[in-house]
Parts: C-alpha cells; structure tokens; sequence
C-alpha cells in the first residue's frame, strides 16, 4: 500500500524536482553506481566518518532516495542508537525497506518533508542531507534549515554533502554531461541561514574523495 503524507509548502519547482525524482527510483542506484564509478559504498562510509557517528547515536538523514547512506549510518550508530530517515517520494521510502527487510537493521523509514519533519523535538545527535538541500526552492529550504536546528539534540550537528561548483568551463561540462544537469549553488549560500537559525561553527571543506578523478565534492559541518 502507498504511502500518503502532507508536503506543505511546495513551489511548482518543488512539485518539478519531486516529479524527476519519482521517475528515477527504479534507477537511482545505477545511477549512483555509474557517477561515483562503483565507488559508492567509499562515498557513504566517508560521508558517516565526516559526520562523527559512533555507538549509540541518534541519526536522521533527510532525502534517504534509496537509502544507502542510512543503512551505513545504522552501521556506525549501531543497535544502541535510533536511524531514522525521510523522503518525500513515496516510491523511494518503498525501496529503502524492501533493503532491510531481511537484514537485522532496525532503520525508521517514513515519507516526509523536510520543511516539516516528523519528529519530536531534540531527538538526534547527527542530521545529514546528502546531495539534495539545492534540489528544492529557497523557502522550503530555509524552512528546513530551521526544522533540522528543531530536532536536533544540543551540541546536535548537521552535516550537508554536495558537489562542488567548478570553475573551470571543461569541469562543468564534464560534470553536466554525467550528472546529467547543470551546478547553480554552492554551500556557502547557507551560511547567513544557518547563523540566522542559530547554528554555530560551521566550516565547508572538500571531502577527500576524488570524483571524475577530481575533488569536487564538499561538506558543510555546523552545530545548535
């Protein structure tokens, strides 16, 4: 049976990336296969080891799609600490349970948005949104910004993952022509929100994992 939920907030360019998104489940997992050349079990190990999950951690990711990234987070967290994720795709959250279904993972998969996230107050040590927080409008994501700050414990530490903006034209085209659109943002468009929302010492750095032979991808680490 389907899942339903409310996705309040949603521009035409929400309802638009949600669209493609929903065409790609099926795919999703070729299509991370072949962008990251096979390496994607490398990619989601580093991304948990940049944001410093251990033992008896409570981790949400937000934009699970398949959820590769929080099955390796339950990994980290171990059976002491709560996973949870959402997406807003029906379809994807469909897939990220079929994974576990016959693993020992107890993983809390839901359908939501993350302008308004399913969960109380406080709850998590580590919220990480791994190349999504640009596919949505600037509402929604500011709006997010301030629900990932909501349920986060103190100290709580959200960490966001996206592809470098190249500045070289040759890049750009090299990245389109796999990625299959075009960069517009860059992390540090979220640095007057985050303080606004007040998180505190935030740094971007480049993950040290080369893509297309190139370092071009970043992390944004910040705390409540």
């Amino acid at each position: 049976m389907t899942e339903t939920t409310t996705l309040p907030n949603l521009t035409d360019y929400d309802l638009k990336i949600k669209n493609q998104m929903e065409r790609m489940v099926n795919t999703y997992d070729k299509y991370m296969k072949r962008i990251t050349f096979g390496r994607e079990n490398k990619l989601r190990k580093t991304t948990c080891e940049l944001a410093q999950i251990k033992k008896g951690d409570n981790v949400l990711e937000i934009g699970c799609a398949t959820g590769s990234l929080t099955i390796e987070a339950k990994r980290y967290a171990g059976n002491e600490g709560k996973v949870a994720a959402i997406d807003i795709i029906p379809g994807m959250i469909e897939v990220c349970k079929e994974k576990v279904k016959n693993e020992n993972l107890n993983i809390d998969f839901q359908l939501g948005s993350i302008d308004n996230i399913p969960f109380p107050d406080g709850l998590f040590d580590v919220v990480m949104c791994s190349f999504m927080i640009f596919h949505m409008s600037d509402t929604v994501r500011n709006k997010g910004l301030e629900e990932i700050y909501r349920v986060l414990k103190p100290n709580g530490r959200i960490l966001v993952l996206d592809v470098v903006l190249p500045q070289k034209r040759f890049s750009r085209k090299l990245l389109k022509l796999f990625l299959g659109f075009t960069l517009k943002h860059e992390l540090n468009e979220l640095l007057p929100k985050l303080e606004s929302t007040g998180f505190k010492k935030a740094k971007i750095e480049l993950v040290k994992f080369k893509f297309l032979g190139l370092p071009l991808i970043s992390f944004l680490c910040s705390f409540k």
